[in-house]
């Protein structure tokens, strides 16, 4: 247990030095290519934040583990709109731009009700799917792209900051650093994510809690830190942009390059039930729902002034509290596996009776030993004292006796 929590101190550390680097490399990145931040947010930004989701997912897949895999995205997902954007608008006013209001919101609204259309009819998604999916991402970004370098607004915006930023710092760091910021952002995340849920996931399992709410809670929550790291830092220098268009660009990416990549890989496992991506009742009845409801609830609340402001912020933080304190709640804890050994050689089976035989050798509970202590035959019991006449005794009903009296009493008779 010791262990498992010095892990995950040092992987929150980690997280916040990354994302504090992807966060300035990203920044400046914008500007030096001439696009817009939210650009950047929506695509390399929430591309690299969700690294951590990628890898988990994809193990899982390989591993024929769907509910933990559906269960990262999903709830990731969730926590990214309302815990991630609420916490982020606690800290400071999110300001929302026309753009990833009118466009990359519905987007994202769309991908999860397209990916709940697809497990829907028939509680599976197939490697066909999933390579719709995928291929749906690649188009996506290619878009971003091409409406950013069109919108004479945000050449604009791009010209107003350079000065800004030129007249604040003259010594920006080139293109070459902000990429090398940015990635290394990206490499420090990945890597704090990976020993934080390392940590998160073995105090878990000492609780008995399932693979899917593992996946749900402890495992979204810890893939989904990368984005709440770097929109918790970007709130804090004022980049609304990149805050919110990480985390409607990570929802994009989730839908489209996780699960589309894992569903898609799931077709090369070596079991028919596993080259698919199996969807849960639970999952398709509860939780993909509420991925659905929370993405289509937030837009209305980015509309309303085009902001999300501190009181909205903490309505989402309880939405996602109260979830997952229902999800708990509803939960049946499993025993770890050591203790679930444990219990299997401890047991007691059901070995029958022992009047039908069926006891097996070596096998016998407390009461099966007294059963068998009070079965055990006695020894002949003495009616009458050794003083009586021979002949009564040769009269006992034991042969035994008989044999043994009968020459005494012939060579009491000659």
């Amino acid at each position: 247990m010791a262990t498992s929590v010095i892990l995950c101190i040092i992987g929150f550390i980690i997280l916040s030095y990354a994302a504090d680097k992807l966060v300035e490399g990203a920044s400046n990145l914008a500007i030096n290519f001439g696009v817009s931040k939210t650009v950047i947010g929506l695509t390399i930004v929430a591309a690299g934040t969700s690294l951590p989701e990628m890898v988990v997912s994809i193990n899982a897949s390989i591993k024929g583990n769907p509910a933990l895999s559906l269960g990262n995205v999903v709830g990731s997902n969730i926590m990214n709109v309302a815990l991630i954007l609420g916490i982020a608008s606690l800290i400071k006013p999110i300001q929302c731009g026309r753009e990833i209001v009118r466009r990359e919101t519905p987007i994202m609204i769309g991908t999860a009700l397209l990916m709940w259309y697809m497990a829907h009819t028939d509680s599976y998604i197939t490697p066909l799917e999933g390579l719709i999916l995928f291929t749906m991402l690649f188009a996506y970004t290619g878009l971003s792209y091409y409406w950013s370098r069109k919108e004479s607004a945000i050449a604009a915006e791009i010209a107003e900051k350079c000065d800004d930023f030129a007249s604040d710092d003259e010594t920006m760091p080139t293109t070459g650093t902000n990429i090398f910021y940015l990635l290394a952002g990206m490499i420090g995340l990945v890597i704090g994510s990976e020993v934080l849920v390392k940590g998160a996931v073995e105090i878990a399992r000492t609780f008995g809690l399932s693979d899917e709410v593992i996946g749900l809670t402890l495992i979204a929550i810890g893939t989904s830190l990368p984005e709440l790291a770097t929109s918790i830092v970007a709130a804090r220098k004022g980049q609304s942009e990149i805050s919110l268009g990480n985390v409607v660009g990570s929802n994009i990416f989730n839908v489209l390059g996780i699960v589309g990549c894992a569903s898609t890989i799931s077709w090369f496992n070596a079991t028919p039930e596993t080259q698919v991506l199996m969807v849960s009742p639970n999952m398709l009845g509860i939780h993909i729902p509420l991925m659905v409801a929370v993405s289509m609830g937030v837009l209305p609340i980015m509309s309303t002034g085009m902001r999300i402001i501190r009181a909205e912020g903490a309505l989402l933080v309880a939405v996602y509290l109260a979830y997952n304190v229902i999800l708990f709640q509803t939960t049946t804890p499993e025993l770890p596996p050591d203790l679930k050994d444990l219990s299997m050689h401890t047991q007691p089976k059901d070995t029958g009776s022992p009047a039908n035989g069926t006891t097996p050798a070596n096998t016998a509970t407390a009461g099966q030993i007294l059963d068998t202590a009070s079965q055990t035959p006695a020894l002949p019991a003495i009616e009458e004292p050794l003083s009586q006449p021979v002949e009564n005794i040769g009269a006992a009903d034991s042969s035994s006796a008989s044999i043994s009296l009968e020459p005494a009493s012939a060579t009491a008779g000659n």
